[in-house]
């Protein structure tokens, strides 16, 4: 038998998450590799979903969970081009809060051996959400400034060190300046204290971090008031990218900025792109991520680690305010 962790019923994850056992996969077939998963990272949207107030419609029950993990092959079936038993891979597709997978291999992203493998388990969201916005809105250049909140996450994080190795400069919103001293070590990198929506206070802080040079990208993944909290300090013609609502509210942004100031918005989805993307494309993005997390240019704090066992205490823990990282999840 394996483990895996699902949910039966909607509502708070630290109530709803179970531990259960369940049969093995089948051997891996033509072009599939079987996986011993090792480490899971738990995200908003995980809690969001046990909630059924993600992705659009609720999922049928019982839901088995985890979008994002790191493991290792331990047998492969026949035609899996280059991987071999031992190789760390990084599945993406759903579900992955299980202590055995088998999956094709195109639905595996390959990593570089000497990669930390608690930081590879969280390269297929927080990364590639920050490098795609970083790269697909706005044709950014050394020495300009981008704005986001949430800035002390793992998205706001792999954005602020994305944006350094390009020069880019960064303007970190978060809700108590502590929360975002890691970001304060990063070049480029100015943290705002901040809560709410627009305000002369924000505007006030934006322009003496710039100099009152154009703030060209923001990013919003609280939605409600912060978005116009966002709009308020880019420059005319900027872009704005929402891409989570935190606050459970629809974006709210005053229109003026839209048709006067010819602010566009932008909304994106990790799991969309995924799906649209060619799988070369896909490939392409993450052999580059991998290789800058083996690097060290991308690293995310961890606050946490528990046991399947414990998923209660760890969704308590991941849904709770201040952690200051990701809370992982392993099968042992």
């Amino acid at each position: 038998m394996i483990q895996k962790i699902q949910f039966s019923s909607f509502g708070p994850a630290a109530e709803v998450l179970e531990c259960v056992e369940a049969p093995p996969p089948s051997p891996p077939g033509l072009g599939e590799v079987e996986i011993d998963m090792i480490h899971m990272p738990l995200n908003p949207s995980d809690i969001m979903m046990t909630a059924g107030i993600y992705g659009g419609a609720p999922p049928p029950l019982p839901c088995a969970m985890g979008r994002e993990g790191v493991g290792r092959i331990v047998a492969t079936g026949p035609d899996v081009g280059g991987f071999s038993v031992g190789d760390l891979v990084v599945p993406i597709t759903a579900p992955t809060w299980q202590s055995k997978i088998v999956r094709p291999v195109d639905a595996l992203l390959p990593l570089p051996p000497e990669i930390d493998l608690e930081q590879a388990a969280m390269l297929r969201s927080g990364p590639a959400t920050a490098g795609l916005m970083l790269r697909d809105y706005v044709a950014l250049e050394a020495g300009d400034w981008a704005i986001q909140n949430v800035a002390n996450s793992a998205v706001g994080t792999c954005f602020a060190q994305l944006a350094a190795n390009r020069g880019i400069r960064t303007l970190n919103i978060v809700r108590r300046q502590a929360a975002g001293a890691h970001l304060e070590d990063i070049p480029g990198a100015v943290v705002i204290e901040h809560v709410g929506g627009p305000s002369d206070e924000l505007k006030a802080k934006v322009e003496d971090a710039t100099s009152g040079e154009p703030v060209k990208l923001g990013l919003d993944a609280i939605a409600g008031p912060s978005t116009d909290a966002i709009a308020q300090v880019l420059a005319n013609g900027a872009t704005l990218v929402n891409y989570g609502v935190l606050s459970k509210e629809p974006c709210q942004i005053y229109g003026g900025h839209l048709h006067f100031r010819g602010i566009t918005m932008r909304g994106f989805w990790m799991s969309q792109w995924l799906q649209l993307s060619a799988p070369a494309e896909v490939q392409a993005l993450y052999a580059e991520l991998g290789q800058l997390m083996a690097d060290g240019v991308l690293h995310m704090a961890v606050a946490g680690r528990y046991t399947f066992e414990e998923i209660k205490d760890a969704a308590a823990h991941a849904a709770g305010e201040a952690r200051g990282g990701k809370v992982l999840i392993s099968p042992v």
